[in-house]
């Protein structure tokens, strides 16, 4: 059984995010620390953490005809557990927000906000944008607050990777992100970095599993989008669907690749084979010698019997004379001769 993949970011990089996070906030403009009433918060749409659970279903409860009741179900018991941690220590980490309309946007926080409400807390504390970050500063946030959590889908990292890209390319006309820009974005390793790249620009039915969560782990994404072949690359995304590891799934593929060059050399072989066995009777001027020929055939004893397959030809016809010529050496190859 493969150990599950964890996404957990290092002591090191954490902090590295954190000074981030306050570069972006200092150059984003004026912020305050405040307690703001909960029931002026509000969700971001946009946020490319896909819960199904929304404040409406924390403030009225779950009602067991909604489509996405089991999911939802199963992200309330998580939060019922953050919940009661408030309830005892409190939010210890302040939710980051700016202000749209009469209400408070959370650009990072949404647990908390919604645990809170869970805990029975009226109140929150939050840092307060006096104005909404740039896009990029806001996805950049989001990255930081998203990357933290070990529950995000494959498909929901991606899709913040994604938007980081967009938002810094529209910041910088449209230059190329490569794994050492994006390394420089996110504060990631070179290798992961590759990894992400690799993932989203995945062929579709690649694409495809990740999306439905079947495909989880960021390095066999990867590594299967990496594969040219569609032969091969279903051959390995069955292997991965049966939850073979990332090393088996490694070694698999380029059993697989080894096998293909085989195969192809062999047909190959045999091909070059077949050429040589060819035989060039050269040209011919007057096609009534094809005529000569083929009766000769048609004389043995074993082929007499497909003389009627050869009436009515025209052999002053350099077509039809031979279209018969070719029709005789097909009986005399087949035949063993």
């Amino acid at each position: 059984m493969t150990k599950k993949k964890r996404f957990g970011i290092s002591d090191a990089l954490t902090r590295g995010l954190s000074e981030t996070i306050n570069v972006v906030e200092n150059n984003a403009g004026i912020f305050r620390n405040v307690i703001l009433p909960l029931s002026r918060i509000e969700l971001d749409p946009n946020n490319p953490r896909k819960q199904a659970i929304s404040l409406e279903d924390i403030r009225l409860g779950l009602k067991s005809d909604d489509a996405q009741y089991l999911q939802k179900q199963e992200e309330l018991e998580k939060l019922k557990e953050l919940a009661h941690t408030i309830k005892s220590s409190g939010v210890i980490n302040p939710i980051v927000v700016y202000k749209q309309g009469e209400a408070y946007r959370v650009v990072a926080g949404e647990r908390r906000c919604m645990a809170s409400i869970l805990a029975g807390k009226q109140e929150i504390d939050a840092r307060i944008f006096n104005s909404k970050p740039k896009a990029f500063d806001l996805k950049l946030m989001q990255w930081v607050e998203n990357t933290a959590r070990e529950d995000l889908t494959l498909d929901e990292r991606l899709g913040n990777v994604r938007d980081l890209i967009t938002e810094y390319q529209s910041q910088h006309q449209g230059i190329d992100v490569t794994a050492t820009v994006l390394k420089t974005i996110t504060g990631l390793s070179l290798s992961q970095t590759t990894y992400y790249l690799a993932a989203l620009n995945a062929p579709d039915d690649i694409k495809k599993h990740i999306q439905t969560g079947d495909i989880r782990n960021l390095d066999k994404a990867a590594l299967l989008s990496t594969i040219v072949s569609d032969e091969l690359r279903q051959l390995a995304l069955e292997a991965c669907l049966k939850g073979v590891g990332l090393k088996e799934l490694r070694a698999f593929i380029q059993r697989e690749k080894a096998t293909m060059r085989q195969t192809k050399q062999t047909i190959s072989s045999h091909r070059l084979s077949k050429t040589e066995k060819r035989i060039s009777l050269g040209t011919i001027t007057r096609p009534t010698i094809l005529q000569v020929l083929t009766q000769g055939v048609l004389t043995h004893a074993d082929y007499k019997h497909h003389a009627d397959k050869f009436t009515g030809i025209n052999w002053q016809n350099s077509k039809s004379a031979t279209t018969a010529f070719r029709k005789i050496i097909t009986l005399l190859e087949t035949s063993g001769v």
